[in-house]
């Protein structure tokens, strides 16, 4: 009983350690905090002691704190904790982490500015989450962020099929929030890309299906317009959708607004507005697009209405602003350089991993092929000896019966020997004709050469008749022996003189 309960208890323990699966309940409860309120996830996943976790936990507790800092908007600063979850989520698939993994580890990239192996993981995630999977929302996901990175690589052509396909999912799922936002990111794509005319159709579409949502969807999506309206050259349109859109839409959006608006209030002559939108661009705490208020204020028509001193500042603050853009495009230069090198590099050892297999296949399938060929010829050889040793088995038995039948012919007077004789042939044909199945080609090749010569030389021997004889009275009067003269004559005739080609043309093929 002890023994038992030991036993069991050693069991228990070992498929414990060996489970990867986490047991702690508030790693889940946090994962489903995220899609209500990622704030709320981060705050409960930072209450957790991660140094009392099990092996198991700790690393569900990395992949959370991955997720939930994408989730509330955190901007990844490393990379480091997202490699080692990739790592672990690789060799413990079963998890079914493993694509999602992939899709953070592009969203990290993202945020550092290595566009390619950021495009290089959501490609990854796309190959080991295939269209008729389950879990159809990461796939729509993943289709979305290489879209809207496509886009910033200015990749519009190559954007537009996964922003598509993104789009036809969240209409297969009915997620009208998603609709919204993929009818927004299509828009804007075909925007950059100067196509002003499918860009006003899918803002417009997206308008459609915002009517019953929150507002800042709308806003958003009036705001596209208006930009698209002020490319198209009409400044009414761009004002009445521009117009009261920096209130309603989100904080992060708020700069894109005021930057649309100054410019479409300045070429549409009301300066004042335009002055407005313009200094609320530059003075806020947002960074984005504070250029487009300096180059609004800094415009011939604004300018002359600034003092100069003012005016110095802003030169001096634009320059600091260039001067930035300048370094941090050097700076994504030299990523995108180190990524392509990287990735050639990839390239030459994944090409070079792929010869050494083609060649090692190559070697196998030689080999292979060698030794079923050298099977065939083995095969081929051995039924030919068989069928020989069959062909000279029949030999031996047919020269025996000649060698019976002319020993018969000679005797046949005697009707009781020739009967004998005759009953032996019978008795032994069969026996020749079957035995010595175990004798090798070159035995039976010998006896047979052997019983050839010897048929040859009984033959020789007896291939003429006595001259004397043939002449007699005796002979030539009596009608029998005549015809067994004859007959006896045409045999040794065919079995002496007619068998000795014969007889030649083995023994050379036996020689």
């Amino acid at each position: 009983m002890i023994l038992r309960t030991l036993l069991l208890l050693i069991l228990s323990l070992t498929f414990t350690c060996c489970s990867n699966k986490p047991s702690d309940l508030r790693l889940s409860r946090v994962e489903g905090l995220l899609s209500e309120s990622p704030k709320e996830a981060w705050d409960s996943l930072s209450a957790i002691n991660y140094d009392l976790l099990s092996d198991a936990d700790k690393h569900y507790y990395d992949f959370l704190s991955v997720k939930v800092a994408d989730k509330a908007y955190l901007t990844h600063s490393s990379d480091s904790l997202i490699l080692k979850v990739i790592d672990f989520e690789f060799k413990h698939q079963k998890n079914g982490r493993y694509p999602e993994a992939l899709y953070y580890g592009g969203r990290v990239y993202s945020d550092l500015g290595d566009y390619p192996t950021s495009l290089h993981y959501f490609q990854d995630a796309l190959k080991s989450l295939p269209s008729n999977s389950g879990n159809q929302e990461l796939r729509c996901n993943i289709l979305s962020q290489t879209g809207r990175l496509l886009t910033a690589l200015s990749l519009y052509d190559e954007a537009i099929p996964y922003i598509h396909e993104a789009l036809e999912i969240n209409r297969h799922l009915q997620d009208t929030t998603n609709i919204i936002y993929g009818l927004q990111l299509l828009g804007g794509t075909y925007l950059r890309n100067s196509n002003y005319d499918l860009a006003e159709k899918y803002f417009k579409e997206s308008i459609g299906f915002s009517v019953h949502q929150p507002s800042y969807h709308m806003a958003k999506s009036r705001m596209y317009l208006a930009a698209v309206k002020h490319k198209q050259g009409e400044l009414d349109s761009a004002l009445s959708y521009i117009r009261n859109t920096s209130e309603e839409v989100k904080p992060m959006v708020r700069n894109s607004v005021l930057g649309y608006a100054s410019n479409i209030y300045l070429d549409a002559g009301i300066l004042d507005t335009a002055y407005i939108y313009a200094k609320d661009l530059i003075s806020n705490n947002d960074p984005t697009h504070k250029e487009i208020g300096y180059q609004v204020l800094l415009s011939p028509e604004l300018r002359k209405y600034i003092e100069i001193d003012t005016l110095n500042q802003y030169i001096s603050e634009y320059r600091t602003i260039l001067e930035s853009f300048y370094d941090e495009n050097n700076m994504q230069l030299s990523i995108n350089q180190q990524s392509l090198y990287n990735y050639q590099l990839h390239e030459n050892q994944k090409a070079k991993a792929e010869r050494l297999s083609n060649i090692l296949k190559n070697w196998i399938v030689g080999f292979i092929f060698l030794a079923i060929l050298l099977v065939l010829i083995s095969l081929y050889f051995k039924n030919k000896s068989k069928n020989n040793i069959i062909e000279l088995q029949q030999a031996l038995a047919n020269i025996e019966k000649l060698k019976l039948e002319l020993v018969t012919s000679q005797l046949k007077q005697s009707s009781d020997i020739g009967q004998t004789i005759i009953n032996q042939t019978e008795e032994i044909a069969p026996v020749i004709t079957h035995n010595s199945p175990k004798s090798t080609e070159q035995e039976l090749r010998e006896c047979l050469k052997k019983e050839l010569l010897t048929l040859y030389e009984s033959a020789s021997a007896q291939s003429s008749i006595s001259p004397i004889i043939l002449q007699s009275i005796a002979y030539q009067k009596n009608p029998r022996i005549h015809s067994r003269g004859k007959n006896y004559k045409k045999r040794v005739m065919f079995f002496g003189v007619k068998s000795n080609k014969l007889s030649y043309l083995v023994l050379l093929n036996l020689r």
